[in-house]
């Protein structure tokens, strides 16, 4: 799935347009048009890798804005035409006692709770862009 987004190519590139191949949604995923997204300070220090770990490409933004266009057929909560938000984390293990007490900030696996960027994809290890769970068709 292509999206357009804005990705600083290096510690010392500008955002500029950048299209990143997104993963097709899996059953436990939503895909939404995302009408805003803000950029605080963290985006700004990972897009100029001053935080270690940063990937690049990397396309910050976290607080994010956006209607449902489409659901994995796992969701319940959720419909087409919901407005939802995104915030710092898309997933976690959901299965260590941080997660199951609803501290998924506090994620014990390995690889702690999964960044809506520069954070890798439970399984896969692919860097997370800005929303990975939130795909932006425009």
């Amino acid at each position: 799935m292509q999206t357009k987004s804005y990705a600083a190519q290096t510690a010392t590139s500008p955002l500029a347009p950048y299209t990143i191949n997104r993963r097709e949604p899996g059953k436990k995923d939503v895909v939404i048009d995302i009408l805003y997204c803000g950029v605080c300070h963290s985006d700004l220090h990972t897009a100029r890798g001053e935080w270690e770990g940063t990937k690049f490409p990397s396309v910050p933004g976290h607080e994010i804005v956006g209607r449902i266009t489409g659901v994995g057929n796992a969701i319940t909560k959720h419909k087409i035409g919901d407005l939802v938000g995104v915030g710092c984390m898309v997933d976690s293990c959901r299965s260590c006692s941080s997660c199951k007490e609803g501290l998924e900030n506090y994620c014990e696996s390995p690889s702690g709770f999964i960044g809506t960027y520069n954070g890798a994809i439970l399984g896969e290890g692919e860097n997370t862009y800005g929303g990975i769970f939130c795909c932006y068709r425009r």
